[in-house]
């Protein structure tokens, strides 16, 4: 009840006061990253970023991410693009992954926060042009400019020095099997790869904002990973790779984003998502191999592909 109150004073508060108004587009901005269109959850995601950043020997990334979301968020508001798609945080998400993944791949350096604050406002026009390329088809823009700005800028950082990037990262583990023992903390981690950080901590805190809004959405989440880690064992990947959550986080966008597009929750649904997750995995193998000689990740690409082929077949499904 006591949260209820809570909810419903922050909605007057949001109604009454600007400030209030454009932390709270902030917030949803962090929650849209997994698709919730909540406050309390892009709180929660918020944190779990600060602690991420931190973990990961980076403290700086959380200040990062907040710069990205709020260029994007005032570029939005001052070009008066969709306010009802702006005050969803719709504009501000691939900000986040933005200000996330440049201070991961680049060194630490001035015209590092200037290539963040500008990849930030490219993203929000990047954005637009896709919402009315993909509107014809019903199709959501997802992290799709996320993910092409970022290749950009790791695509251009060898032909410009004034942007270095980060030595690749190695696993100095070496397994020959996979234990299930690891299971649960391998795919816990999976949920903290979405927002590209390696901590069992921020999985947790991440998978707590997804519960805080949708139970539902917080299992498909858990069990998307779950399956996703089961198929990469079966066909051979490379276990460090596995267990580092790395096959997992984008089929547990896809999970998400498919549970929520589906109008009907039945076996049917299930089975189709339960498809859409291996298919992600099998992408994300294949692109890895393509983008393999471009030294650069795949970021969400699979989950975007995968996403588009199902919610098409989902719409030819819903027209009978």
């Amino acid at each position: 009840m006591k949260m209820q109150s809570a909810r419903q004073h922050w909605h007057e508060l949001t109604d009454t006061n600007r400030l209030c108004q454009f932390i709270d587009v902030i917030l949803r901005s962090y929650g849209q990253v997994m698709l919730q269109n909540n406050p309390l959850s892009g709180l929660i995601f918020l944190v779990g970023v600060i602690l991420g950043g931190y973990s990961a020997g980076k403290p700086q990334i959380g200040l990062a991410c907040l710069l990205a979301v709020t260029s994007a968020n005032v570029v939005a508001y001052l070009y008066q693009l969709n306010h009802k798609a702006w005050q969803q945080g719709i504009y501000g998400f691939n900000a986040c992954l933005i200000g996330i993944a440049l201070p991961t791949f680049c060194e630490n350096s001035l015209y590092l926060w200037c290539s963040i604050v500008l990849a930030a406002i490219l993203s929000v026009f990047i954005t637009q042009a896709f919402d009315t390329i993909l509107q014809q088809w019903c199709l959501p823009c997802l992290t799709t400019p996320f993910v092409l700005t970022t290749w950009l800028f790791l695509l251009a950082t060898p032909s410009l020095s004034a942007l270095t990037l980060q030595p690749p990262a190695t696993s100095g583990a070496q397994f020959s099997s996979y234990s299930l023992l690891h299971l649960v903390p391998d795919s816990i981690l999976g949920i903290a790869e979405v927002f590209l950080f390696n901590s069992t901590l921020a999985g947790i805190i991440f998978l707590a904002g997804l519960a805080v809004n949708s139970l539902k959405i917080a299992i498909y989440a858990l069990a998307a990973s779950v399956l996703a880690i089961g198929i990469a064992v079966l066909y051979g990947g490379q276990i460090a790779i596995i267990s580092l959550g790395l096959y997992s986080f984008n089929a547990i966008l896809t999970a998400i984003t498919l549970a929520t597009f589906s109008s009907n929750q039945d076996v049917k649904t299930s089975f189709y998502i339960v498809f859409g997750i291996i298919l992600t995995v099998f992408t994300q193998a294949a692109l890895t191999t393509l983008l393999k000689p471009f030294a650069i990740p795949v970021l969400t690409m699979p989950f975007i592909l995968v996403s588009w082929l199902w919610l098409s077949f989902n719409q030819t499904l819903n027209q009978r």
